[in-house]
């Protein structure tokens, strides 16, 4: 009598990976056919040959040591969308391209170990971060402006970006921040926070120029696109008053911080 050295069983599961093999191979060389057929296709190649001229190339983070300056998002045409969006129309139209995303090579989000101390100089804008001051706040209401701010001195409906200034108290207020406002993961570093924020893999910012009344006179003619500047507590209106003139008159956006350091174009 013959034995079989394979079991029915086991010849059973033999047979379903086959065909589950066969069927995976047919999907995938039909796929390849498509994507054959379609690259092909005369329009399709016509949108693949113009797209560079429609893209904005992303930027890259600068690094300097221990220091960072912010990258740009690029802006990439998306050749099969965009190909399917003028099928209909057989003819290629720019209004029907279809854009996505592109990143640097050299991010801060791949770098939070740096230390941010400016923006990107190509978005033309300068961020102001306060040391909290009731009478600046006042001052600047109507503008786009971060506070460091303590646990105690948290306000859920302030219309200014709120950035955590607590090292004790840091989670407790940290909580309240993701409970009421737009968490912007960013500390600035003071009072010894470089620790905890580290520790909590926070974007870390470190402003180049800091306004103060003896200050101003120098840094008012000095301000550039990309300048972090941190106005310290106690400081003159008046003198609070002539920087963003200044900045007004250079036709800088005034920035909260967090869209001032990000990488997408805005």
């Amino acid at each position: 009598m013959a034995y079989s050295l394979i079991g029915e069983g086991s010849l059973k599961i033999f047979k379903k990976v086959g065909i589950i093999a066969i069927v995976l191979f047919s999907f995938y060389y039909t796929e390849e056919i498509a994507n054959f057929v379609l690259h092909s296709n005369p329009l399709y190649k016509e949108i693949d040959s113009k797209k560079e001229s429609y893209e904005i190339l992303s930027v890259a983070a600068k690094i300097d040591g221990d220091y960072i300056i912010p990258g740009l998002n690029g802006v990439g045409v998306n050749v099969k969308d965009s190909y399917y969006n003028m099928k209909s129309l057989e003819v290629f139209n720019e209004y029907y391209l279809k854009y996505m995303n592109t990143y640097p090579e050299v991010s801060i989000i791949q770098n939070k170990d740096k230390i941010i101390n400016k923006g990107n100089p190509n978005k033309n804008s300068v961020s102001l971060v306060l040391e909290y001051d009731e009478n600046i706040i006042e001052a600047l209401k109507n503008n786009h402006f971060s506070v460091l701010v303590s646990f105690d001195q948290f306000d859920k409906n302030a219309n200014y970006e709120c950035i955590n200034n607590e090292v004790s108290n840091f989670d407790k207020l940290e909580s309240l921040i993701n409970k009421y406002k737009n968490n912007t993961g960013i500390c600035v570093l003071s009072n010894g926070n470089e620790r905890v924020c580290r520790d909590k893999k926070m974007f870390l910012v470190k402003p180049e120029k800091i306004l103060s009344d003896s200050t101003i006179l120098s840094l008012k003619d000095t301000v550039e696109s990309g300048d972090i500047i941190l106005i310290k507590k106690n400081t003159k209106v008046s003198n609070v008053l002539l920087l963003l003139k200044s900045i007004k008159y250079k036709d800088y956006k005034i920035n909260y911080l967090s869209e001032h350091i990000s990488e997408e174009r805005n």
